[in-house]
């Protein structure tokens, strides 16, 4: 630009300074604005998201509370107590005909009996005791003796021995022959696995000690819990090793009626969670 006189150069160069300046003015404006606008947004959703969480927290407090009533581990997330469906009848943990299944959780599941023993390696009730000495016995006089492989288990035994066998088979497989803590029989201090000599689990079932528990074991008031073709009614894959104390009345009654199952024989729900 070529100015003629030097006054009209410095108006044009005045003129040209302020309107830079009135649009640096806009531009912060504008700036100012766009960021006090996202400024109260984010105040907006953090105040939103504190309240969620608030709302959340107090939920789980309330949970955990009531979990705890319920004598439920709260950072144990494999026992809902909100799901287990408590039954109205055999539900004492105390009592031989309490049954324990997938439908019916230990009531409280972190229960213990009061009375264990151990007797011939096997840790048990001492409702069972008995029963058991004079089964062992009796099996020695047969010559077909066997031993115990598992017999009481805590709720936190039976969390360690679930979470074993979900690192193998995942959770869908371990459901189908392991209970969650809270679920199994053993934690009742009724039931025990056995085994022969050289054979143990799945061979179980072809051995002479099988055999003759099957004749013999209800005179002594123990049956086998789990058969096959009764997964869909117990939840478990047939277990020919797994023996239950229920009583000598119990046990012949349903050996002479030929049930297989305490959830048939006492009427009550079973199958999968």
């Amino acid at each position: 630009m070529v100015c003629i006189t030097a006054v009209l150069c410095a108006a044009v160069l005045n003129v040209w300074l302020l309107s830079s300046k009135q649009q640096e003015i806009n531009t912060t404006n504008e700036q100012r604005a766009s960021f006090s606008a996202a400024s109260d947004a984010l105040i907006a959703q953090t105040q939103a998201r504190k309240e969620q969480e608030k709302i959340q927290n107090d939920a789980d407090a309330k949970a955990m509370a009531e979990q705890a009533a319920e004598g439920v581990d709260p950072n144990d997330s494999t026992v809902n107590s909100r799901v287990c469906n408590r039954s109205l009848s055999h539900a004492d943990p105390t009592a031989i005909d309490v049954v324990v299944n997938k439908k019916h959780c230990m009531q409280p599941v972190g229960f213990t009996p009061s009375d264990l023993i151990t007797v011939h390696g096997a840790t048990i009730s001492s409702k069972a005791a008995d029963g058991f000495n004079a089964l062992i016995a009796a099996a020695t006089a047969a010559h077909q003796p066997f031993y115990v492989t598992s017999s009481f288990r805590s709720y936190e035994s039976q969390a360690a021995t679930y979470a074993y066998w979900v690192s193998l088979s995942g959770k869908d497989g371990a459901d189908t022959y392991s209970a969650r803590p809270g679920y199994s029989e053993h934690q009742t201090g009724l039931a025990f696995d056995v085994a022969a000599i050289g054979c143990v689990l799945d061979c179980f079932g072809s051995t002479s000690q099988y055999t003759w528990l099957q004749q013999n074991a209800a005179d002594y008031g123990f049956i086998q819990r789990y058969y096959s073709g009764y997964e869909a009614i117990t939840g478990y894959k047939a277990e020919e090793w797994h023996y239950r104390y229920v009583g000598v009345e119990v046990a012949k009654d349903m050996k002479a009626k030929g049930v297989k199952t305490l959830e048939q024989y006492w009427n009550i729900s079973g199958g999968d969670y």
